[in-house]
């Protein structure tokens, strides 16, 4: 079952939150931090599976990747493990120019390989183009966009948050990789993600847009990660260019990436 992007999207009900997502450069500047904070905190679960019933895990698993007058595309199915196939599924999702997230298709199955599938065996069950045929989407990705989404059982019992970067902008340094996330259409908020680090390891961030520099310490958590929310926007600048560093006694990784666009 083929399914272009961009998605169309619905409140998400009875789950782990009710968020009301506006871009950052839209809020009042006294609301702006809250809410950004609450829309990175809430993404930063959402990818690492924390709010997701326990023992499940879902995955966007990249079928085939090409390049089309000029934009990325990106092929992908579903897979889904620990969660029950005797339930029907709605597919949710968050994309980056929506306030909150919301429906995108009913009916779903988990075949027994774990496939998210459109079964067509039931009224109830989804059709697809054949019998059991898998959700095929096919994503087009800005640079550092993050899609998120979510399935949800008929029977409330069982949520599976999952979403993936198809075109990254990350950089590595030895171990370790610092990796900005698009979390709004032009950057007005960004998610910056560390892997790689020693558990609990001293950090120094640094952060540069034109003239205006940011530095603090910081410290990994103990799986060695470290995440942290950004609004780079300059005062009076539309647009511009952001650098920032992760620091630590093995590994220093930079990454740059221009806002505004």
């Amino acid at each position: 079952m083929r399914i272009q992007t961009a998605f169309a999207v619905l409140v998400l009900t009875d789950c782990v939150f009710s968020l009301a997502v506006v871009r950052a450069q839209q809020l009042e500047a006294t609301d702006a931090g809250q809410t950004a904070a609450k829309i990175a905190n809430t993404t930063k679960d959402w990818l690492g599976g924390k709010l997701s019933t326990p023992g499940t895990n879902g995955e966007l698993r990249e079928v085939a990747k090409l390049k089309q007058n000029g934009q990325l595309r990106v092929r992908y199915n579903i897979v889904v493990t620990g969660a029950p196939n005797d339930q029907i599924y709605t597919l949710y999702s968050w994309p980056i120019n929506a306030r909150e997230p919301s429906e995108q298709i009913k009916g779903l199955s988990i075949a027994p390989n774990g496939l998210v599938v459109c079964a067509g065996k039931t009224p109830d069950q989804c059709v697809g183009d054949k019998k059991d045929d898998p959700v095929d989407f096919v994503l087009s990705p800005a640079k550092g966009e993050v899609f998120r989404m979510a399935l949800a059982s008929a029977d409330g019992e069982t949520k599976v948050f999952f979403g993936a970067v198809p075109d990254p902008i990350i950089e590595k340094d030895k171990s370790c990789s610092l990796e900005v996330l698009r979390l709004t259409p032009r950057f007005e908020l960004i998610l910056m993600r560390a892997k790689g680090y020693r558990p609990n390891e001293d950090l120094h961030f640094s952060s540069k847009s034109y003239e205006e520099s940011h530095e603090k310490q910081a410290k990994a958590d103990g799986d060695g990660t470290y995440v942290l929310a950004l609004m780079p926007f300059v005062r009076d600048r539309q647009n511009g260019k952001t650098t920032v560093s992760l620091q630590a006694e093995s590994c220093a990784p930079v990454v740059s990436f221009e806002w505004g666009k």
